[in-house]
């Protein structure tokens, strides 16, 4: 049952995929316009209600496009941006495909969520091919100090490990956090020579403005190794609870530190965000304005609520682990 449960989450996975392809404007480019202008639909093909554009009935239209500053022509629009009947819609042509020119607000969080979606389904996919292949023990015959999966699934999970799980959390969070804080600062038609914010003072209140994508892929990149890290260190816990103190003394001397000076680094990291927030944000904001820029400021909260919550140094983790 489980490689059919699998290939089903992998198939709807791929209907949301395409869904948010054509609903977020991840195929139009750039944030900046290399031309603007009006389009009336001449010709519309009807896609859905699902298909390889998703679930939804969408149109695709050919248009006749009058460019601003002159200059008509027949031009092709993906479905989801055009509908028969409109009339002198306000169109772009970018680095790619052209669109609507209603609003930008998903040029970041678009591209993120079909990143996300993708592997999701890539690895509901997986699943589904090596939930037919018959399973095998991982322990290596070779490895002196070999743990199965059911070694480690019984091993306790310690605040150490916990610690780096919530951090690898984080950072996909801090990567959603960033996607969803360039909407209002991307809420606003394109236009030839550079786009123009609604919000400028968005940049001004973050603590770290980076170039669009780079702080959520810098995020992702985190939570992954971190990720990789609690999983190994949850394996060598496994490893203290099956061999004891043999396998202890063949490693180094376990540290006592307990490590308060990050989270005093981090509280203040948090002072000075929530005051970069309050000192840039206009007063008459709306509340997702408001959200948006104080984007580090909670990150970081979150941060340090995690390292002061899972505080434990390696030997508790050991001692903990022994008693077991």
């Amino acid at each position: 049952m489980r490689a059919p449960a699998f290939g089903l989450a992998a198939l709807l996975a791929l209907l949301a995929l395409a869904t948010t392809i054509r609903t977020t404007d991840v195929l139009l480019g750039s944030v900046d316009a290399v031309l603007t202008g009006t389009a009336t639909p001449t010709a519309c093909s009807e896609h859905g209600p699902v298909g390889r554009w998703g679930v939804g009935t969408s149109f695709g239209c050919t248009a006749d496009v009058r460019w601003d500053g002159g200059g008509t022509e027949q031009v092709r629009f993906q479905p989801g941006q055009l509908a028969p009947g409109q009339v002198d819609v306000p169109v772009f042509r970018s680095s790619r495909a052209p669109g609507v020119n209603d609003s930008a607000r998903w040029f970041l969080a678009g591209p993120l969520a079909v990143v996300a979606l993708g592997l999701l389904a890539l690895w509901m996919g997986g699943a589904a091919v090596l939930s037919v292949v018959p399973g095998r023990e991982s322990v290596k015959a070779e490895e002196k100090w070999a743990v199965s999966k059911a070694d480690v699934r019984g091993t306790p999970v310690t605040r150490r490990v916990r610690r780096l799980r919530l951090y690898a959390w984080l950072g996909l969070g801090a990567a959603v956090a960033e996607g969803l804080a360039s909407m209002p600062f991307f809420d606003a038609p394109r236009r030839v020579g550079g786009f123009v914010s609604p919000w400028p003072e968005l940049e001004d209140a973050w603590l770290v403005d980076l170039p669009s994508g780079v702080f959520a892929g810098f995020a992702v990149l985190v939570a992954v190794v971190v990720g990789l890290v609690a999983e190994s260190v949850h394996r060598d816990a496994a490893r203290v609870v099956r061999y004891g103190q043999s396998y202890l003394d063949s490693q180094k001397p376990v540290p006592h530190n307990t490590g308060w000076v990050p989270a005093a680094v981090i509280a203040v990291l948090v002072v000075v965000a929530v005051v970069k927030v309050v000192l840039n944000v206009p007063g008459h904001a709306p509340v997702v304005v408001w959200l948006a820029g104080a984007r580090d400021a909670v990150i970081l909260v979150a941060l340090l609520v995690v390292t002061v919550g899972t505080r434990q140094s390696a030997r508790d983790m050991v001692a903990q682990l022994v008693r077991n």
